[in-house]
Protein backbone atom coordinates (compact mmCIF):
# COMPACT_ATOMS: atom_id res chain seq x y z
CA UNK A 1 0.00 0.00 0.00
CA UNK A 2 1.03 3.36 -1.34
CA UNK A 3 1.98 5.89 1.50
CA UNK A 4 -0.04 9.39 2.02
CA UNK A 5 1.24 12.21 3.33
CA UNK A 6 -0.06 12.24 6.40
CA UNK A 7 1.62 8.68 7.10
CA UNK A 8 5.00 10.70 6.02
CA UNK A 9 4.46 13.43 8.37
CA UNK A 10 2.94 11.12 11.40
CA UNK A 11 6.75 9.38 10.85
CA UNK A 12 8.48 12.46 10.94
CA UNK A 13 5.93 13.83 13.76
CA UNK A 14 7.04 10.69 16.08
CA UNK A 15 10.57 11.60 15.64
CA UNK A 16 10.47 15.58 16.63
CA UNK A 17 8.89 13.94 19.72
CA UNK A 18 11.44 11.33 20.33
CA UNK A 19 14.34 14.15 19.70
CA UNK A 20 12.67 16.45 22.35
CA UNK A 21 12.01 14.39 24.67
CA UNK A 22 15.16 12.86 25.19
CA UNK A 23 16.94 15.95 24.09
CA UNK A 24 18.87 14.33 21.23
CA UNK A 25 18.45 16.60 17.64
CA UNK A 26 19.71 13.13 15.70
CA UNK A 27 16.86 11.06 16.69
CA UNK A 28 15.26 13.20 14.70
CA UNK A 29 17.84 14.92 11.68
CA UNK A 30 19.34 11.33 11.07
CA UNK A 31 16.47 9.41 10.29
CA UNK A 32 14.74 12.41 8.82
CA UNK A 33 17.27 12.78 5.98
CA UNK A 34 16.05 8.81 5.03
CA UNK A 35 12.52 10.17 4.98
CA UNK A 36 12.85 13.04 3.04
CA UNK A 37 14.94 11.45 0.18
CA UNK A 38 12.10 8.87 -0.16
CA UNK A 39 9.71 12.18 -0.33
CA UNK A 40 11.77 13.61 -2.75
CA UNK A 41 11.70 10.77 -4.96
CA UNK A 42 7.51 11.64 -5.46
CA UNK A 43 6.09 12.64 -8.28
CA UNK A 44 3.54 15.26 -5.40
CA UNK A 45 6.61 16.29 -3.60
CA UNK A 46 6.15 19.77 -3.88
CA UNK A 47 2.67 18.72 -1.93
CA UNK A 48 4.73 18.38 1.19
CA UNK A 49 5.70 21.59 1.79
CA UNK A 50 2.64 22.96 3.02
CA UNK A 51 2.33 19.71 5.76
CA UNK A 52 6.39 19.84 6.33
CA UNK A 53 5.84 23.91 7.66
CA UNK A 54 2.69 22.86 9.76
CA UNK A 55 4.13 20.16 11.15
CA UNK A 56 7.38 22.92 12.05
CA UNK A 57 4.50 25.28 13.14
CA UNK A 58 2.76 22.86 15.88
CA UNK A 59 6.54 21.02 16.80
CA UNK A 60 8.60 22.43 19.97
CA UNK A 61 11.90 24.13 18.77
CA UNK A 62 14.08 21.60 18.44
CA UNK A 63 17.48 21.97 16.28
CA UNK A 64 15.86 20.67 13.11
CA UNK A 65 19.49 20.90 11.51
CA UNK A 66 21.05 24.14 9.28
CA UNK A 67 19.75 23.38 7.23
CA UNK A 68 19.19 19.99 8.20
CA UNK A 69 16.63 17.62 6.86
CA UNK A 70 13.48 19.76 5.83
CA UNK A 71 15.73 22.71 4.90
CA UNK A 72 17.69 20.65 2.39
CA UNK A 73 14.40 19.14 0.97
CA UNK A 74 12.36 22.41 0.91
CA UNK A 75 15.00 24.29 -0.35
CA UNK A 76 14.81 22.14 -3.43
CA UNK A 77 11.96 24.30 -4.62
CA UNK A 78 13.31 27.38 -4.48
CA UNK A 79 11.77 29.67 -7.21
CA UNK A 80 9.58 27.48 -7.57
CA UNK A 81 6.86 28.49 -4.91
CA UNK A 82 9.02 27.81 -1.52
CA UNK A 83 9.07 31.18 -0.58
CA UNK A 84 6.26 31.71 -0.70
CA UNK A 85 4.92 29.05 1.02
CA UNK A 86 7.64 30.00 3.88
CA UNK A 87 6.09 33.31 4.11
CA UNK A 88 2.52 32.35 4.99
CA UNK A 89 4.37 30.08 7.50
CA UNK A 90 5.84 32.86 8.85
CA UNK A 91 2.86 35.03 8.71
CA UNK A 92 0.88 32.23 10.75
CA UNK A 93 3.61 31.29 13.54
CA UNK A 94 6.96 32.43 13.29
CA UNK A 95 9.51 29.68 14.63
CA UNK A 96 13.14 30.01 15.53
CA UNK A 97 13.52 27.45 12.50
CA UNK A 98 11.38 29.28 9.98
CA UNK A 99 13.16 32.61 10.74
CA UNK A 100 16.42 30.81 9.89
CA UNK A 101 15.23 29.79 6.56
CA UNK A 102 14.03 33.40 5.67
CA UNK A 103 17.25 34.63 6.70
CA UNK A 104 18.49 32.23 4.15
CA UNK A 105 16.86 33.76 1.64
CA UNK A 106 17.81 37.17 2.92
CA UNK A 107 21.76 35.84 2.35
CA UNK A 108 20.69 35.39 -1.41
CA UNK A 109 22.28 38.99 -3.26
CA UNK A 110 20.44 37.46 -6.81
CA UNK A 111 17.15 36.89 -4.96
CA UNK A 112 14.31 39.97 -6.32
CA UNK A 113 12.72 39.93 -3.53
CA UNK A 114 15.07 40.21 -0.96
CA UNK A 115 14.42 43.39 0.39
CA UNK A 116 10.84 41.84 1.29
CA UNK A 117 12.12 38.86 2.93
CA UNK A 118 14.90 41.27 5.18
CA UNK A 119 11.76 43.83 6.42
CA UNK A 120 9.93 40.84 6.95
CA UNK A 121 12.89 39.59 9.40
CA UNK A 122 13.14 42.85 10.48
CA UNK A 123 9.50 42.40 11.67
CA UNK A 124 10.00 39.38 13.52
CA UNK A 125 12.77 39.99 14.59
CA UNK A 126 11.48 42.85 17.06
Amino acid sequence: MEKKIEDYIFELERLIELADNEKDKYLFQDPAYEIMDEIEELDNAFDFLEPIFLLVERSPDIDFGGPGPFGSFLEKFYHDGYEDVLVKSLQRKPKEYTIYLLERLCNDESNPKKKEYCTLLDSLKK
